[in-house]
């Protein structure tokens, strides 16, 4: 049984980093801290009767973990960088900090501003939206940012390849792959 879930999530994983990665030309990521969203709760002992705990939510915050974790999102922008290696498209990771408190329209960052979970209503310019989709354009907007800071030959928010011969040599590497991509002429210009 868990050998066809992890399938499952595989072929999600797969089908998902193939769609995004031949019908984009860019992908951006959050470079979400999953270690340190699932953390468990902190037991509460009860003051009155030494050896007790209070209630603490443990089970949602269970409930929750396992939900978070069941998405495989490594796994998805893993999945994606393989695929965007053949097709050219650039994946991006920005920092997620204040893209849910950020108004898209005006940029003024206000904590007020998340009404809810799904209402986003900017207390300076007024601007009313589902708050996953104001996110999601900060997000966007943030990975151009990354794109356009990054010079030609150079994968925004890509690692860099590592050589086992050692520093030395994998710097040297590096920079002859950098010079020979940008000397092609074709660096920075995205697929059509």
């Amino acid at each position: 049984m868990v050998r066809k879930v992890r399938r499952r999530r595989e072929d999600f994983a797969a089908k998902t980093a193939h769609t995004l990665a031949t019908g984009f030309e860019m992908v951006v990521f959050e470079a979400l801290k999953t270690k340190n969203m699932t953390t468990g709760v902190k037991p509460k002992p009860d003051p009155e009767r030494p050896g007790a705990f209070l209630p603490n939510g443990a089970a949602a915050k269970a409930g929750l973990n396992r939900s978070i974790l069941d998405k495989g999102w490594y796994r998805i922008e893993l999945a994606t960088r393989g695929k965007a290696r053949y097709t050219g498209t650039q994946v991006i990771t920005v920092n997620p900090a204040y893209t849910s408190q950020t108004c898209n329209v005006c940029k003024v960052v206000d904590r007020k501003s998340r009404e809810s979970q799904a209402v986003f209503r900017c207390t300076s310019c007024r601007h009313s939206e589902h708050a996953d989709v104001n996110a999601a354009k900060n997000v966007l907007t943030a990975g151009r940012a990354e794109f356009a800071r990054s010079g030609p030959g150079v994968r925004a928010g890509a690692r860099k390849p590592r050589n086992r011969v050692g520093r030395k040599a994998n710097r040297s590497a590096t920079a002859a792959q950098t010079t020979a991509t940008a000397a092609s002429g074709l660096a920075g210009i995205p697929r059509l």
